[in-house]
Parts: structure tokens; C-alpha cells; sequence
């Protein structure tokens, strides 16, 4: 598959889809099938041809019946006609593009994942156009929504108008703007169920659609919404889904079943001098609630360390050159309840170091920490294997992770990356993965580079996003 970035345009996505409906032109005729057109990619989007031969992406890509459409991990694709229908692929999803010439009739099978439509134009009466997955089919004409071929069922959420959805079977059922039709797995029965704000995948919202009354303000979906909201561009109110008031909870502090000697350190000058003179491999070093200066910590060559803070634990150092805290050649690395940045003083005007950096270092694990600029980057390293679990990385002003070389398997749980820097939000050729994460309001134009695809790889699931200047 090839990577491509692409321009968000929800008319012009929603046109990609359309355009392989025909309309009779001058003289009677019908356009072919060169109407239809995949016009805009971001991420990885690969296309197939009716006989599963890998079709080369260029500028406007014709598609034809039998063409196969495929999106990976944020990655989305936008297939045009006439700019006045469109569709939206979401990431990981796949579909197929069947239609028939003679009798006007265009099908768009969704195998797996969702897509979005948007037909700001009625068909005319000779023209049919459904959507479907294997289980249930909707006849779309002038309408906006998206169809979901889930793990469980499959959905089909309306924004605007009305649509018929129906089972192969010939069971039918109506389906109003503001409204969901769901499909479980092994049942024959169609269920219309009130739609949600909560409902409507964030790959849809993207693209603004018109919500059905009521629904923004005040309707459905907004009972008990997340407080962490903040005005939109065009002066409306845009979901936050991670609240810097409230932080991310502290996880509980699970055993691993090693013995390990415990420390009680007071302040930040005694951690320095543990971690320069003392063997801390089999440790546990407790600290408590407040401010510790660290100026500075590096950790090498110890197996089984554990630095366990309270959530309020704060490791500082208060010059702009220098990492808070870095490890080298150490194995099971524990870092827990750690908030980690910069406080300078006002006559130090900008970072020029990162908060955390990791190399040739195995099983480290960041587990309820805060990590914040000025610094540079939030975390980096090399040839480590790092997994964070409800973890925070806020406010760099470059990148949030950046994996300078060789070998990385970076793997971020429950963990919000927040208010970033200008530079790729991930940079590096790592392991990147990312499950039911939150990634809001970054500066950067892309969500992450590989400076060798080949040596690199991106995963995710779950994950929402909010105001990112990408999106």
C-alpha cells in the first residue's frame, strides 16, 4: 500500500463515493465508469482492481467495478462525483465498489470498518444508490450518514433525511434523521434506536456534518458531557475529551513478585546521589508528595528499579539544558505517580533538552506519570521497548515522542497526548502503538512520520482526537 497525506474536505469526500452513480449526459448518454474517482488520501490507502491486482495511487485515481478501497491505522480516504455526493472511508475499513452501467445502479459493499455519505443532491428517479454490509443493506438518496460493519453488528446512523434499511432477507425498516439502525450478529430483526452525539464516530464529525436538531445543544448525547469543551473556530462548542483540570486517574500499583530492597528518599539532592553512586538494581525507591530538584537523573545498567511517587510527586530540574531523567542499559524500569518538566526561572527563556529519555534499555514502564514542556520533546530514546499506561505527555513544544534510531516498540494504553508542539506529534522509526488513547489539541500538522517506513510501524485502536491542527 502506499502512504499519502491528503486534504480534509468533507464535499469533496463525500463527492469520491458518488461519483460512480451515472448520470445521462448531453444527447441521452450515461458517463462511464472513469467518473468515479478516488481524490484525496491521508495515511496508508491501497487500491485493488477487479482481478485483486494492486492498483498504483495518482492524482484522481479512476475507480471501476470490482475496485477494492482499503484504509490502515489513521489513514482515510475520499471518493468523488460531481461534488455534490460523497463518501468517507474510515481508518481500518474496507469496501468494494459494484455497479452496473445499464441499469444505473451503484452498490458500495462495506467488508469491515465505516464509511460516511453525504448526498447533498436527491438521485433522480432512474439512479440507485445503497450502501451495504453483509447483513444489511440502506438505499441512500438524498441523505447524510455512515454505515458500520462492527465486530458484533452492523449499524447505519442518519444525520440528514430519511432511508430505508433492509435485511437480505426482505425485512425493512425507516430510518429518520436523529436516528440508528442496528443489526446484531445471527438476529434477522432491524432495530431503530435514538441516535446520540456519543454515537457518532469522530472520523464523521470530522467532516462537520450537520447534526440533527437538538443534538448540539441540548438533545440527545448531552446529558452528563465531559465539562472540557472550548470554542470552536467558527464560534460553536467542539468535545474535549481530556480535561487538564482533572488529569488522568492514578492507576493502582500492581506487583511484578520480585524482591526488592525499599528506600525512602526525602529530597532531590539524595535521589541524585542514589542514582550516581549507589547498585539499584532489586530497589524500590519511595518518594512523597511535593517538589524534588532533581537536576538531572540518569539511571544505568540496574534491573528491577522501581521510583514510586504519589501522583503529587514532581521531579524538576530548573535549567533548560538539561533531561530530567534518562536511562541507560537498564531492564524492568519502573517510573509511577511521576509528574516530570521544567520549571525555569524567569530569566531562562526556553528548553533545549527533553523530560525523559530511554536507550538500549528493556521493559520500561511508565504508569501514572505527568510529562510536560518547556522541554523539547517529551519522551525519546533508542533501541528501548517502553509501554505507558495512563500516562500524560503535554505541552512539548516540539514533539511529544520522538525514537531517534534503531529498534523501538512503543506501546501507549489509556495514555493522552496533549497541547504539543509544531513538529509530528510521533517521530522515528519505532513500533508506535496506541489503545483507547486521547490526542487533542497538538500544534502539529501531522500525527506522526517515519523517517523509514520500512523500519516503522503505526497501531491504533480506540483512540479519540479533538482539535489537533491535522484534523
Amino acid at each position: 500500500m502506499r502512504k499519502a497525506k491528503g486534504v480534509k474536505g468533507c464535499l469533496a469526500f463525500a463527492a469520491v463515493i458518488l461519483t460512480a452513480i451515472f448520470f445521462a449526459g448531453c444527447g441521452g448518454e450515461k458517463k462511464t465508469a472513469s467518473t468515479m474517482h478516488l481524490v484525496q488520501t491521508e495515511g496508508t490507502v491501497g487500491v485493488q482492481d477487479e482481478k485483486k491486482k494492486t492498483v498504483s495511487l495518482v492524482d484522481n485515481l479512476g475507480l471501476y467495478s470490482g475496485y477494492q478501497v482499503g484504509t490502515e491505522a489513521v489513514s482515510y480516504a475520499w471518493i468523488d462525483l460531481d461534488q455534490a455526493k460523497l463518501v468517507k472511508m474510515d481508518q481500518n475499513s474496507e469496501i468494494e465498489i459494484q455497479k452496473d452501467e445499464k441499469e444505473r445502479e451503484l452498490e458500495v459493499l462495506v467488508q469491515s470498518g465505516s464509511l460516511f455519505f453525504h448526498v447533498t443532491e436527491p438521485l433522480s428517479e432512474d439512479e440507485s444508490m445503497d450502501i451495504r454490509t453483509s447483513t444489511m443493506i440502506a438505499g441512500i438518496r438524498g441523505t447524510c450518514g455512515w454505515m458500520e460493519r462492527g465486530a458484533d453488528a452492523s449499524r447505519l446512523g442518519l444525520l440528514e433525511g430519511t432511508v430505508e434499511c433492509r435485511t437480505p432477507d426482505g425485512d425493512s425498516v425507516i430510518v429518520e434523521a436523529g436516528q440508528m439502525a442496528v443489526l446484531p450478529d445471527g438476529e434477522s430483526t432491524i432495530q431503530v434506536v435514538p441516535l446520540s452525539r456519543e454515537d457518532i464516530p469522530d472520523f464523521v464529525l470530522a467532516e462537520e456534518p450537520k447534526l440533527p436538531d437538538g443534538m448540539d445543544d441540548g438533545g440527545p448525547g448531552t446529558e452528563g458531557a465531559e465539562e472540557g469543551t472550548a470554542e470552536h473556530a467558527e464560534g460553536g462548542a467542539e468535545e474535549r475529551y481530556y480535561d487538564p483540570e482533572a488529569g488522568l486517574p492514578l492507576p493502582e500499583l500492581l506487583q511484578d513478585g520480585i524482591e526488592r530492597r525499599i528506600l525512602e528518599v526525602q529530597d532531590g539532592a539524595e535521589l541524585k546521589e542514589l542514582a550516581m553512586n549507589d547498585d539499584l538494581s532489586n530497589t524500590e525507591i519511595h518518594l512523597g508528595d511535593g517538589t524534588y530538584e532533581v537536576q538531572y537523573l540518569n539511571f544505568h545498567g540496574f534491573e528491577n528499579l522501581s521510583i514510586i511517587g504519589t501522583g503529587e510527586t514532581r521531579l524538576v530540574v530548573t535549567v533548560g539544558d538539561e533531561l530530567i531523567l534518562s536511562a541507560d542499559n537498564c531492564k524492568n524500569l519502573l517510573l509511577y505517580g511521576l509528574i516530570m518538566g521544567h520549571e525555569l526561572p524567569p530569566e531562562i527563556s526556553e528548553c533545549t533538552a527533553g523530560v525523559v529519555r530511554f536507550h538500549s534499555c528493556e521493559d520500561v514502564k511508565l504508569v501514572g506519570c505527568d510529562i510536560y514542556g518547556c522541554g523539547q520533546v517529551g519522551l525519546s530514546g533508542w533501541d528501548s521497548s517502553v509501554t505507558a499506561q495512563e500516562t500524560v505527555i503535554r505541552e512539548c513544544s516540539d514533539q511529544a515522542v520522538y525514537w531517534m534510531g534503531g529498534t523501538g516498540d512503543l506501546r501507549f494504553t489509556e495514555c493522552a497526548f496533549v497541547g504539543n508542539g509544531e513538529q509530528p506529534l510521533f517521530m522515528g522509526n519505532a513500533a508506535f502503538t496506541l489503545e483507547n488513547c486521547i490526542i487533542q489539541d497538538n500544534e502539529s500538522s501531522q500525527k506522526y512520520m517515519f523517517y523509514d517506513e520500512s523500519a516503522g510501524s503505526w497501531n491504533e485502536s480506540g483512540t479519540k482526537e479533538a482539535g489537533n491542527a491535522w484534523q
